[in-house]
């Protein structure tokens, strides 16, 4: 059995809530760095600073990421029709 989801739908019905999520993972790396600046773990360098700001925004943004493709799964089993992943 092949599923088909309807990606580019599910994107635009949650397109609002998608930009939040990258602005507070923008955010929550942007805090995480300024904390670390600020209590001397790191020096306010592009050299240390960037890596760490990587580091969060991407962690971040794979939790985010797969919370949504699980809500894409769930969404889609929870409704009828073929059921095959793609674009």
């Amino acid at each position: 059995m092949i599923n088909n989801i309807d990606v580019d739908g599910f994107v635009r019905e949650r397109q609002d809530e998608i930009m939040q999520l990258v602005n507070s993972a923008l955010n929550r790396a942007g805090d995480i760095v300024k904390e670390k600046v600020s209590s001397g773990e790191v020096e306010a360098t592009i050299q240390d600073v960037l890596p760490l700001l990587l580091y969060e925004v991407l962690v971040t943004n794979t939790v985010s990421t797969l919370r949504l493709v699980a809500e894409m799964i769930d969404f889609k089993q929870a409704g009828t029709g073929n059921n095959r992943v793609g674009h």
